[in-house]
């Protein structure tokens, strides 16, 4: 959406533009008369109006249809911002997460719900999802959801997120992505968080994801 809107909406402004003259034509009033808005072009102060599908129908009789192009390369990152806190049963190495709270910047969401599924997908990544291979075939073992371990309702509490969405004035239509924002803050708010608790055996380091045997493992020093 970051960058496929803008696109979009640069297009959508040349395809308004375009239409106004047409409208302006239907309605038999000048250009600068005319306004946008609710997908209809009206004279101000009039109601006086045309739909823009019936712009478009105009276009294409007379030959150009209403279509409009864009070109953009604006890459800006984003910022995301989040945090975990852990729970290690150290003689079974089960990891609890008991809170997991973050806080999204991507100034204008779209869809709410796209950046916090983001982040309860995140956790799965670094607690359960591993791509398992045979180590003497080197065939995938974990090639179907009955084998890939995905997050499950019970396996997580319920978490605190949060959107900014004050406009980013450097951009156009003021979006940040939102994707990568939900996905990567919760890998290593998670992880390090375990590493965190097992800090007393001496464990820096783990990799994702973080399963029971691993961090069992880690805890006799066997990772």
């Amino acid at each position: 959406m970051r960058l496929g809107a803008v696109v979009t909406a640069k297009a959508s402004d040349q395809i308004v533009e375009k239409g106004r003259c047409i409208a302006a034509s239907l309605l038999e009033a000048a250009e600068p008369h005319v306004e946008f808005a609710r997908r209809r072009f009206t004279v101000k102060g009039t109601d006086r109006s045309v739909d823009l599908f019936e712009a478009a129908a105009a276009a294409v009789r007379a030959g150009d249809p209403l279509a409009g192009a864009c070109t953009e390369v604006m890459p800006v990152p984003s910022y995301p911002h989040g945090c975990a806190v852990c729970e290690v049963d150290p003689d079974t190495g089960a990891v609890e997460v008991v809170r997991h709270t973050t806080v999204d910047d991507v100034r204008r969401a779209v869809n709410p719900m796209i950046p916090h599924g983001q982040t309860h997908g995140g956790i799965g990544h670094a607690l359960w999802e591993l791509c398992a291979y045979d180590e003497s075939t080197g065939q995938l073992a974990a090639a179907t959801l009955m084998d890939y371990a995905l997050p499950r309702a019970d396996a997580l509490p319920s978490f605190v997120t949060e959107l900014s969405e004050m406009p980013l004035t450097s951009y156009p239509i003021g979006l940040r992505g939102g994707g990568e924002g939900g996905t990567t803050p919760p890998l290593g708010a998670v992880v390090n968080a375990v590493v965190d608790a097992l800090a007393e055996f001496g464990v820096e380091h783990l990799d994702m994801p973080v399963t029971p045997k691993g961090v069992w493992r880690a805890i006799h020093g066997g990772y």
